[in-house]
């Protein structure tokens, strides 16, 4: 066979090498959260927050804001990463007029379900269950299938699959998630009191629905000097993830943390201390939209398109060269033959 054909099949080989590798090797580790992930979402909406030094303080007519302009920064990166593990930081920050809070949150990620592992290098996480930041790549449309968990109550709840809905341009998946039950998260616990002087309960009717004021005013003589409180939350993740890479491209969230009063073995409702309905905001959509788009582009390339050149012109390269090593050498030419002239010293 000759050598050019030799060389044409080696490189046919090599093709089908490359896009065996791309496919199956290159593939696989383009589908996981990547290790440089790093984005900034910005939510609007309403809110209702409790100041508490006005409270403490006696000044209950500016105890709680309600129905005040808020906002939510909510950053999500990854610090650490190593084969299958990713460190993700969620942190949030709620603005509401000027008083703002941060609320942070550090999980041990699977890079490929997103859910949760075990940590890396010494990293100190937060234990916990099911989803936290992104759906995995093609997720899928149905319910009971994943569990969300929801920080404020430190619990992993079932994710309902809404409908297929466009944002953007691109198609998302709608889930929902809602969690309810009594507060435990430590970073919002801080930030509320854990009782009210008794001196305070008069003031506070004057704030309540009528029929907690209906069921209170007869107990307040008989509360003690600092009256306990008690803290459930509720919250409703709406979430439109791009229904090909799984990233959130637009979520809502409504929030609302009740401070409740203890006596005895009854927990009364007392009022909202915290309630939150925030939407992300189109310029954070849009960014998202843009950002799945180049995603989705450059794994398609490398899970179908690039395989499939590469396959093409390998197996194109093979045949030529087969073609060529099968076709018959040329007979040689042969070398012409000298003239004698009769004149010449050789004719005599």
């Amino acid at each position: 066979m000759r050598r050019t054909a030799w060389i044409l099949i080696g490189f046919g080989v090599l093709l089908l090498v490359l896009a065996a590798l791309l496919r199956f090797v290159v593939a696989p580790a383009a589908t996981k959260l990547p290790s440089d992930t790093d984005t900034t979402t910005t939510y609007s909406g309403k809110g209702s927050v409790l100041n508490v030094a006005a409270l403490q303080s006696g000044d209950v007519a500016n105890a709680l804001a309600r129905d005040i302009p808020v906002t939510l920064d909510r950053h999500v990166y990854v610090s650490d990463s190593d084969g299958d593990t990713a460190i993700v930081h969620d942190d949030g920050t709620l603005k509401a007029g000027s008083a703002s809070s941060q609320n942070n949150h550090t999980y041990a990620v699977d890079r490929t379900t997103m859910t949760e592992t075990a940590p890396i290098n010494g990293v100190q996480v937060e234990q916990h269950q099911g989803l936290t930041v992104t759906m995995p790549v093609d997720p899928q449309p149905t319910t009971d299938i994943y569990t969300y968990w929801d920080s404020v109550t430190r619990q992993a709840v079932p994710v309902t699959y809404i409908g297929t809905e466009d944002r953007a341009g691109r198609e998302t998946y709608h889930y929902r998630a809602t969690a309810s039950g009594a507060l435990a998260d430590s970073a919002l616990q801080q930030q509320l009191p854990a009782s009210l002087p008794r001196t305070l309960a008069p003031r506070l009717l004057a704030l309540l629905p009528t029929q907690t004021q209906q069921q209170l005013a007869p107990l307040v003589a008989a509360l003690p000097p600092q009256v306990p409180l008690a803290y459930t939350a509720t919250s409703t993740y709406d979430v439109w993830a791009d229904a090909k890479l799984g990233a959130p491209l637009d979520t809502k969230i409504n929030r609302s943390v009740v401070a409740n009063v203890i006596l005895g073995n009854t927990v009364l409702p007392l009022l909202p201390v915290l309630a939150v309905d925030v939407t992300e905001d189109q310029a954070s959509v849009a960014d998202a939209a843009s950002r799945a788009d180049d995603a989705a582009l450059k794994l398609d390339w490398i899970e179908l398109w690039g395989p499939i050149v590469l396959l093409v012109l390998g197996l194109a390269l093979i045949v030529v060269g087969l073609l060529v090593g099968r076709r018959p050498p040329e007979p040689p030419v042969d070398a012409p033959t000298a003239r004698v002239d009769a004149g010449s010293p050789a004719a005599t």
